[in-house]
């Protein structure tokens, strides 16, 4: 582990780069994912000497491209939720683990990386908690970064002692209201459909195929789509036809369960607050903040929740119990190690450019315009015409008009 000589602890790093036929003398260029906890993308392309689509294929015409498994993701030492006891034989012990998979030790394995792979200074282009990483880069390995380019993730508060965590999910309840009311301005039935899907959830047993029983707070957690594109569509289709008589559909439970699962991914879950964590305890913000906006209460069944994890969760879902007590451990733990610093970031002299969105639900715009202001020459883009993951519905061009962005500085 980073940082104390006396910890022995190892884990290994895993990354595959993509070069372009006679592209073996570019720049390199390192993505960061999005998450946390999700490693790094596997594309696919049609056939053998293809170009990848998207983003990466147009990177591809600048840059040999890294794609970097994050600590604890795909081949980086993963961590698994069947078996939480590899990271230590007690919750405390797995706890501690855990704090070290937050955004500055995957600087530091980045660092490490380029060190390994003899490389100058770099690109980084992040994706929503790769943004994070960026700014938590440019904080602390600035010699690191050539160029920084970052899309949908420009965090809330570095430059802001009095914004912490609390401010950030008041922020994403908000926005996440707003999407919940234009989506039933589009769908007008949809508001209905709802409240009886969790009316009958609250008064009789449905189960996913999982054999976890559904309730009407887990259900409502599928408004993660009110924030992606097309995602206003799935929820239509998803409940439009939700019932055969008195009982739900298999097909809509079968679809609730891939929406909501999060087996593959546990850090995910785990680690979602720890990722705005600074020098107080997280002490379960999105829980504690759920009832201050009308609509939200586990009593009403008006507006489905998104990026939010609960403590409940860790009772409902099969994959997370094992990590109850972990969970409750980080949520306490109010001796974090820092994930910026304003000074560098005003007074860094790297060229970043980031697209930030209007409605976004997961990275407040007015927090992430704080942020922008606070990093010594960025370029941000606001546009209202991707949502949150635009990277992944039209890369190309987002990747196109980043780069343009630092290379007319």
């Amino acid at each position: 582990m980073h940082g104390d000589p006396a910890d022995q602890r190892t884990i290994e790093i895993f990354a595959r780069e993509y070069i372009r036929a006679n592209g073996e003398e570019l720049p390199a260029l390192l993505f960061l994912q999005g998450g946390p906890g999700h490693h790094a993308p596997r594309p696919i392309v049609s056939g053998d000497g293809a170009t990848p689509d998207g983003w990466l294929g147009e990177a591809l015409k600048h840059y040999r491209v890294v794609l970097f498994d994050q600590r604890g993701t795909g081949r980086s030492t993963p961590v698994d939720a069947a078996t939480p006891e590899a990271l230590g034989a007690t919750a405390a012990e797995q706890a501690e683990y855990l704090t070290h998979l937050r955004a500055d030790s995957i600087v530091e394995d980045a660092e490490c990386l380029r060190a390994a792979l003899d490389e100058k200074p770099w690109t980084l282009l992040g994706q929503s908690f790769g943004g994070f990483c960026i700014a938590t880069y440019l904080s602390f390995r600035p010699a690191g970064v050539a160029a920084a380019l970052v899309t949908g993730g420009l965090p809330g508060y570095v430059d802001d002692p009095h914004t912490r965590i609390d401010d950030i999910y008041r922020a994403t309840y908000a926005k996440t209201a707003v999407r919940n009311e234009r989506f039933y301005e589009r769908f007008p039935w949809a508001a209905e459909r709802v409240a009886e899907i969790c009316q009958h959830l609250d008064s009789a047993e449905e189960f996913l195929p999982s054999g976890e029983r559904l309730s009407s707070r887990r259900f409502r957690t599928v408004g993660s789509n009110l924030g992606r594109t097309g995602g206003f569509d799935l929820l239509s289709y998803l409940l439009e036809d939700p019932f055969r008589g008195d009982r739900l559909r298999t097909s809509f439970l079968v679809e609730v369960a891939g929406l909501l699962d999060v087996a593959a991914d546990p850090l995910y879950a785990i680690l979602h607050e720890t990722i705005y964590a600074m020098d107080s305890a997280t002490n379960w913000s999105a829980e504690r903040l759920r009832s201050e906006i009308p609509g939200f209460g586990e009593d009403e069944y008006r507006y489905l929740t998104a990026e939010h994890f609960f403590p409940w969760h860790y009772d409902e879902v099969a994959s997370l119990r094992p990590w109850r007590e972990v969970a409750e451990i980080l949520a306490a733990k109010d001796d974090w190690t820092p994930l910026y610093d304003a000074h560098k970031l005003h007074t860094t002299s790297v060229l970043t450019a980031a697209e930030v969105y209007l409605d976004d639900i997961f990275v407040p715009f007015e927090l992430s315009m704080q942020t922008a202001s606070a990093i010594k020459g960025l370029r941000p883009q606001v546009t209202n015409r991707w949502e949150h993951n635009g990277i992944h519905v039209d890369g190309a061009e987002i990747f196109r008009h980043l780069r343009a962005l630092v290379h007319d500085h």
